[in-house]
């Protein structure tokens, strides 16, 4: 698989691991130990299978919890789903749990956070960044169905049949708001028929951004998002991307970065528990078709979380949990996995690189061993691995390579810890927790 990583992606990769060690927005699949069973799973069991339209019918929708500590690759394995999920067509949104940008107690801003962060599978690597967004998702989407009606110099007969399409196929797909459909409607023909103000409208109403009622009522718009529709647009959201044939499905991950879902309030947590529960029931009703909802969380969300509501602990099972901590592979082993995987890419990355490959296993090894007694169990060991690790590569390729005595490894892993801690209280200042 390494074969088609180019050098500019390897380094991007290593700049992201030695700032935060996480994945950049794309790539984690070439870092990816561990969890390639799991994966192959939800991808031949879900992404496609039960997720996939079949004969008419719809796909079912599916909820799933991934449990794992601080720094032990949940953002990893979210990643490395989007990356499959792009690859079979569906629609994805990533999105971190907050009470900033994504409280669970306000389903309305848990639709915002979703379409905000929606993007279609890319097909360049500009789509990662500039790709975002649940308006831009239908208008690429469109283009690749009616090969560039939007991004190209169409003629007027390719225009025609877009044109044609949304106002007879895509506005009578069944969604459970007739006005939510409209609103997609009204955005793709304003974007087909160069209306700008009217496709800037529809598309802050889409994304869930207030707008003027008197001004979305004279494009057709009638309904609003609030704490009472937030849900039913989410809904329609996945009944329109599914049944329409836009996409495959909808995978929306959900990242608690920290620890934010225990320390809401017990009414917050309550009302958070009642809308997940929702989700579950109305995946197993069909009301949410070919939908994946994939929420990493701290082991803590099942004792001082999910506990306050009964009925979702019930949910809660253990063939609905990815333990990330429980792996069928030794911790060491994974950990010495983890950090061949990242030499490779690093060589990528900077060719000049220096290889004494049993002198660098000895000091990988030593490493390893050493992130494992500095952190106790579920602490971010993996984290704190990578970053010591990548540090490490670049002080060889800087003054070659040379055995790591124990003091060179605290020093390293004293300077990682140092800029994981300074990353992590400038999220918590900018989030106001």
């Amino acid at each position: 698989m390494l074969d088609s990583l180019d050098p500019r992606m390897a380094h991007r990769i290593i700049h992201s691991l030695a700032e935060s060690g996480q994945p950049p927005k794309f790539g984690a699949s070439f870092l990816n130990v561990g969890t390639d069973r799991i994966i192959q799973g939800l991808r031949s069991d879900y992404l496609e299978g039960l997720l996939t339209p079949f004969d008419g019918q719809d796909g079912q929708g599916t909820c799933k919890w991934v449990e794992a500590n601080y720094g032990n690759g949940k953002t990893q394995f979210l990643r490395c789903v989007q990356e499959v999920a792009w690859s079979r067509n569906f629609v994805t949104a990533f999105v971190e749990l907050s009470q900033d940008e994504c409280p669970l107690d306000r389903m309305d801003r848990v639709y915002g956070a979703i379409a905000r962060s929606l993007q279609a599978p890319p097909l360049v690597l500009a789509d990662i960044d500039r790709g975002r967004g649940i308006e831009v998702a239908f208008q690429q989407l469109l283009d690749r169905k009616f090969e560039g009606v939007l991004s190209g110099t169409p003629n007027d007969e390719l225009k025609a049949q877009a044109i044609e399409w949304v106002e007879s196929s895509l506005a009578s797909t069944p969604t459970e708001s007739t006005g939510y459909r409209h609103a997609a409607v009204r955005h793709l023909l304003a974007k087909l028929r160069g209306e700008g103000d009217a496709a800037m409208l529809t598309a802050a109403f889409l994304r869930g951004e207030p707008c003027p009622a008197k001004e979305l009522k004279t494009l057709g718009v009638h309904e609003k998002l609030d704490k009472a529709s937030g849900m039913r647009f989410l809904r329609s959201l996945c009944q329109l991307l599914q049944r329409s044939e836009l996409a495959t499905g909808t995978v929306l991950l959900f990242d608690e970065a920290r620890r934010s879902l225990s320390l809401m309030s017990n009414k917050s947590k309550a009302i958070a528990c009642e809308n997940l529960l929702t989700i579950i029931n109305k995946c197993n009703s069909g009301d949410l078709p070919g939908t994946l909802f994939l929420y990493a969380v701290m082991p803590v969300f099942f004792t001082d979380f999910a506990d306050v509501y009964p009925a979702l602990q019930q949910r809660c099972m253990p063939a609905t949990r990815i333990n990330l901590e429980a792996l069928q592979i030794n911790e060491e082993e994974l950990l010495r996995q983890m950090g061949r995987r990242i030499t490779d890419v690093f060589r990528i990355a900077h060719p000049d690189a220096p290889g004494d490959d049993k002198v660098l296993a000895r000091s990988l090894q030593r490493v390893a061993n050493l992130a494992q007694k500095r952190t106790m169990v579920g602490t971010g060991t993996r984290r704190l691995l990578v970053g010591t690790w990548v540090r490490a590569l670049q002080e060889f390729r800087n003054d070659g390579v040379k055995p790591l005595a124990d003091e060179d490894i605290e020093r390293l892993m004293e300077s990682t810890r140092k800029e994981l801690d300074a990353t992590e209280e400038a999220q918590v200042a900018a989030e106001g927790e």
